[in-house]
């Protein structure tokens, strides 16, 4: 199980391997001998704890291992004797005990536990059996080729290619000593021809390390900007929260010495002050629809916003925030007409409502100039209830109506309000089961839907149900 585990995520972690393994040097290891057998006898760690030096040396330690044992069964049923006498498996278990005696002192002593080394290590023993064997290509060409492959593995590129340059040299020097060697052109083809192999092999393994090493760059990188946007976003959700909160309380205080003053001193005060009180009670509620936008939002973000839906009429909600709307408009000369000709049923939460509605209203206000005209309208279709608030500004580029609804948006070069408005229209609107989307008349206006899954006494208690979840 743990075999086929390590077999599925070799890349991934031969990539985390390389990056770190980069340089011919000793590389103090993590984890020791002993922990490294008690892991192995253990369930396998996730991908994101497994240790990368533990996996590469795993990796190549299985390898050689596995290299040796095939090479030693194929020269029992195939002996052939090499030089002085020596018949090959004898040479394959000569350098069987050299590995083995490698692997277990890169295990026991923490100065050589780097697989950096296993190569270089290797390479004079290597070369000793391929020359013993007298066999040009054949079997012990093997640990050779294999010990490209495992520097070409661990080390940074130059010290791969000089690696190779130097088991180029040792097949050129001891390819021609052995007997049957003639300088003829096949001889001479067939060494070309493994040190192409070689050449290749190298510059492959090369190519694939560095790409590997730039996919876990890119994975880290990527990995800690989404780290840095989740504290970011943590920190803005906590400021918003806090802000949103520290602003409540004073602005209590000043919505109440308003009311004092209005009802206290109103027939004592000119007509100057009292615009200017007007203006302050505006200024107010503006500012209380702004930090409910906040937190609102800040719920929103969160997946925390919790509804209380009933059945109720829509158009009994409109009806009563007319005059809040009504005060926003008045600073800027702007009518509000009402179009409602019928009730609007629906299963809603009235005070999630009210917010979307005066939002929508807000925007056209904040988007047209003064003197417009504002139209608030609605009917039930067979499943729907749909609303509409159409203005006469400018409207909106065909290439923004769906950025509209995006958070912190601007259409054009807006300025003065927070750009939430309309996102959280989006997030209350779903939030009810409906949907809302954008218009614009060719220049003449912009027309924002909302469509609400409509409401029927009759409706089965389900469905109902369904109509009331958040």
């Amino acid at each position: 199980m743990r075999a086929r585990w390590f077999a599925k995520s070799s890349w991934l972690r031969l990539g985390g391997s390389l990056q770190r393994l980069a340089g011919l040097r000793v590389i103090p290891a993590i984890i020791d001998w002993n922990s490294r057998r008690s892991a192995q006898s253990a369930e396998p760690a996730p991908l994101t704890t497994l240790d990368p030096y533990l996996f590469l040396g795993w990796s190549l330690t299985r390898l050689r291992v596995a290299t040796v044992v095939v090479l030693f069964l194929v020269t029992l049923t195939l002996p052939v004797r090499g030089r002085l006498g020596f018949v090959l498996e004898s040479d394959i278990l000569l350098y069987a005990v050299f590995t083995l005696t490698i692997e277990f002192v890169r295990h026991r002593l923490s100065a050589v536990q780097s697989v950096v080394w296993v190569p270089i290590l290797d390479l004079p023993v290597a070369a000793s059996v391929y020359a013993l064997g007298a066999a040009p290509g054949g079997l012990l060409f093997v640990p050779l080729f294999l010990n490209v492959i495992s520097a070409a593995a661990c080390m940074p590129l130059r010290g791969s290619l000089l690696y190779t340059a130097v088991v180029a040299g040792i097949l050129v020097v001891i390819d021609p000593t052995f007997p049957l060697w003639s300088p003829e052109a096949g001889d001479v083809r067939r060494l070309a021809s493994r040190l192409l192999i070689v050449a290749i092999t190298t510059v492959g393994t090369a190519i694939l390390t560095q790409r590997l090493r730039l996919e876990q760059t890119l994975a880290q990188k990527s990995q800690d900007e989404s780290v840095r946007r989740a504290e970011i976003e943590r920190l803005r959700a906590d400021f918003i929260a806090g802000i949103s909160h520290d602003l409540r309380t004073p602005l209590t205080g000043a919505r109440a010495g308003i009311g004092m003053i209005e009802a206290s001193a109103y027939d004592r005060l000119r007509p100057d002050e009292l615009e200017l009180i007007g203006s302050t009670r505006r200024n107010i509620q503006r500012l209380g629809r702004l930090i409910d936008d906040l937190i609102t939002f800040n719920q929103l973000e969160a997946s925390a916003l919790q509804l209380t839906c009933v059945p109720l009429d829509l158009r009994a909600v409109i009806t009563e925030e007319m005059s809040t709307m009504h005060s926003l408009l008045h600073a800027k000369q702007q009518t509000l007409e009402v179009d409602l000709p019928e009730e609007l049923p629906i299963a809603g939460d009235r005070q999630r409502l009210e917010q979307v509605v005066v939002n929508l209203v807000g925007n056209a206000n904040q988007h047209t100039p003064r003197g417009t005209r504002i139209v608030i309208a609605g009917h039930t279709t067979a499943h729907e209830v749909r609303l509409t608030v159409s203005d006469t500004g400018p409207g909106i580029p065909d290439a923004e109506r769906e950025a509209v609804y995006e958070r912190f948006y601007r259409l054009g070069t807006s300025r003065g309000n927070s750009g939430l408005g309309l996102a959280i229209v989006k997030g209350i609107v779903e939030l009810h089961g409906g949907r809302t989307w954008a218009d614009s008349n060719g220049g003449m206006g912009a027309v924002f839907h909302v469509a609400l899954p409509c409401y029927r006494e009759e409706e089965p208690d389900d469905l109902k149900g369904a109509h009331r979840r958040g």
